[in-house]
């Protein structure tokens, strides 16, 4: 990890309690009793491949071989900590894995006939050799350039590190102006990377300046710098938006050279799932928060009543970007717009992984906290069928080989399901593998509960697990007296 955070998590040690606890916490890890569970991010978790599908066993810390005929599993390959990207190499020879705890790829041989075949043959990691911090931090998604080059989202940095095949060497770094890279992909000469957490140019009513009681609420100078302990104290304080708040969605770069090409803006807020299509439309699963929405929570009072309790838009962004610069970008809704609701059964609720035909015709895109995975016209938008599956689909893959099977991983319940699509109006569940997993299963039920949607809004069209920091009440009002990246910061 970085040197800074080193530093961070030392001065936190020094605290006595903190200390007694990391140090019970460790003791457990490595005595055994139970296993150290985390709640990585995913990028393209599960892929096929000529050997078989080969999927990211998170919590399991393997790379798991299944055989799509049979549908049982043949091999498993220990990686690192957290396996949640795969990529494989263009001619087929290589499987890497990114390890997000572990802040390394796994290389593991694909080629049948090799001595090493199905083992890891290399361990990608870039140290500070002053510091010995690592500059190679929560690793997710993975892209190859071609079987020379390839690319890997460093979420914690803000930077997409090159990688050369051969000798397994970063060459350099991208830097991408905005906060946590996770997904990106490669097409025609073009490489696409996606924010996590990007912006729709709203921010908090605060300036320094002159407070005008509309975009200017409160003097932020005084009451988020000089005095930022008493932030929500004896001011109003409104969400607003600003064409001057940077937004920065979609980065694009040109493989043969690495330069930056276009930075897109105007998509979304919360950036899952990227693909792109044979001709480079470009297709980003997504939701955008409607944080203005009830904005005026300082000035006006507004609350949950005028967010309607949804806090999210859930979306699917195309953009033909096919000839460079991109065009205007075109929002697919997944459910009705506010003030109307979804019926709960037809909620869509965070749009996480994504895929195209092979045909360009259809999309194929995973709705994480309603647990189903629905097929699109790529062309309209139009919602064509769906299926449900297990618990947070964070994965999708087409089997290929003139087989009309998708293969959904779903990360919670950390099993598979297998989707027949041959009718992209009526898909239908076929079977279901279910990888080992060592989670404790009262923590998976926690897990569950907090990503599903119906649980906690208008509906079912957002989580609790969207919404960290916002009070996860379906129903009812209060008083707000914190601040939510999700709709407004509200005033005491």
């Amino acid at each position: 990890m970085p040197a800074s955070r080193h530093a961070r998590i030392a001065r936190l040690l020094r605290s006595p309690v903190l200390a007694w606890f990391a140090a019970a916490w460790f003791s457990a890890a490595g005595a055994g009793e139970g296993h150290v569970s985390f709640h990585s991010p995913h990028a393209n978790p599960i892929v096929a491949t000529p050997v078989g599908i080969l999927v990211a066993n998170t919590p399991a810390g393997t790379l798991d071989l299944i055989d799509p005929e049979s549908r049982r599993i043949t091999a498993r390959v220990t990686v690192g900590v957290e396996p949640v990207g795969l990529a494989l190499r263009p001619d087929g020879g290589e499987l890497w894995v990114s390890n997000h705890v572990s802040d390394s790829v796994s290389v593991i041989d694909l080629v049948p006939t090799s001595a090493t075949y199905l083992q890891v043959v290399a361990t990608i990691q870039d140290f500070d050799p002053r510091t010995r911090a690592t500059r190679f931090d929560e690793p997710v998604g993975i892209a190859f350039a071609d079987d020379a080059k390839a690319y890997v989202a460093l979420s914690a940095e803000n930077r997409i590190a090159v990688v050369d095949v051969a000798s397994r060497r970063v060459l350099r770094h991208l830097t991408i102006n905005a906060q946590d890279p996770r997904a990106l992909a490669v097409r025609g000469g073009r490489l696409y990377v996606i924010p996590f957490e990007s912006n729709n140019q709203t921010q908090i009513s605060g300036c320094v300046g002159t407070i005008d009681g509309n975009r200017c609420t409160f003097d932020a100078w005084e009451h988020a710098v000089a005095n930022n302990n008493v932030l929500s104290l004896r001011i109003d304080v409104d969400i607003i938006r600003s064409s001057l708040v940077p937004d920065r969605d979609l980065f694009v770069f040109d493989t043969t050279d690495d330069r930056l090409v276009q930075t897109v803006s105007g998509l979304g807020t919360l950036l899952y799932g990227i693909a792109v299509d044979s001709g480079g439309r470009v297709f980003i699963a997504q939701t955008d928060a409607r944080n203005d929405a009830n904005g005026r929570a300082g000035t006006e009072g507004h609350g949950l009543a005028e967010l309607g309790n949804r806090a999210f838009l859930n979306q699917i962004t195309a953009l033909d970007c096919g000839n460079t610069p991109c065009a205007t970008p075109q929002f697919l809704n997944l459910e009705p717009m506010p003030p109307a609701d979804p019926r709960p059964e037809d909620a869509l609720a965070t749009p996480y992984a994504i895929a195209t035909s092979q045909d360009d015709a259809t999309l194929l895109v995973t709705a994480a906290s309603s647990d189903q995975l629905v097929t699109l016209d790529a062309a309209t938008g139009e919602i064509l069928g769906r299926v449900s599956v297990d618990a947070v689909p964070r994965g999708v893959a087409l089997r290929g080989d003139g087989s009309d099977e998708a293969w959904v991983l779903n990360a919670v319940a950390n099993t598979i399901s297998v989707i027949d699509v041959a009718d992209v109006r009526d898909p239908s569940l076929i079977g279901t593998v279910v990888l080992e997993d060592p989670t404790d299963p009262v923590l998976k039920r926690g897990r569950i509960a907090f990503n599903t949607a119906s649980a906690s809004s208008a509906g079912g069209t957002s989580p609790c697990a969207s919404r960290a920091r916002m009070p996860c009440a379906s129903t009812g009002s209060r008083k707000p007296r914190t601040s939510s990246p999700a709709v407004s910061t509200w005033s005491a």
